[in-house]
């Protein structure tokens, strides 16, 4: 997690994110091989199209996605989309093993793929950062006055709810 002028930014692992970029610059050092050596010129153009399809994919898929929280927004930047929501539009935020699963009070969803939990970890109840991000943006959604004027036209008065486990 990140604080970026008054952002809260998580993006996929370190760890995960430095084993993609090894294995981009792994593909990237077979292919300057596969051109040292002398290779066919097909079998060298495949080599570099590979590796240069594999740099695309790290770059996209394990170092733009990000979840921010600012003060009244949670905006999620995907592999290739970016959603921006305000708190009050929120309904629910649960981690899953594709990323934490967003509903909103429209009735869509999206998946913020940047934060995820393994079915190991779900399984085992074993508490990881995507139930901590899930936990702030709830948080945040509960203490927001839509989510307020929402409780107090229902009758449920102006605490929040208690959220079941997970």
């Amino acid at each position: 997690m990140g604080e970026e002028s008054g952002l809260q930014v998580w993006r996929v692992a370190d760890h995960v994110r430095k084993v993609a970029v090894f294995a981009a610059g792994f593909f990237l050092f077979l292919a300057l091989v596969a051109t040292a050596v002398g290779l066919v010129l097909a079998a060298t153009a495949l080599m570099w199209a590979v590796a240069l399809l594999v740099v695309v994919c790290v770059w996209r898929w394990y170092l733009v996605p990000y979840v921010a929280l600012s003060s009244e927004w949670l905006v999620v930047q995907g592999a290739f989309a970016h959603r921006a929501v305000r708190y009050g539009a929120i309904s629910d935020a649960r981690p899953g093993l594709y990323g934490l699963r967003i509903k909103t009070t429209t009735g869509g969803a999206f998946v913020a793929w940047a934060v995820q939990k393994s079915k190991f970890a779900e399984w085992s109840h074993h508490r990881t950062r995507a139930d901590d991000v899930a936990d702030q943006i709830m948080e945040r959604v509960d203490h927001h006055p839509a989510a307020v004027c929402r409780r107090m036209v229902d009758g449920a008065g102006v605490a929040p709810a208690p959220r079941p486990a997970r």
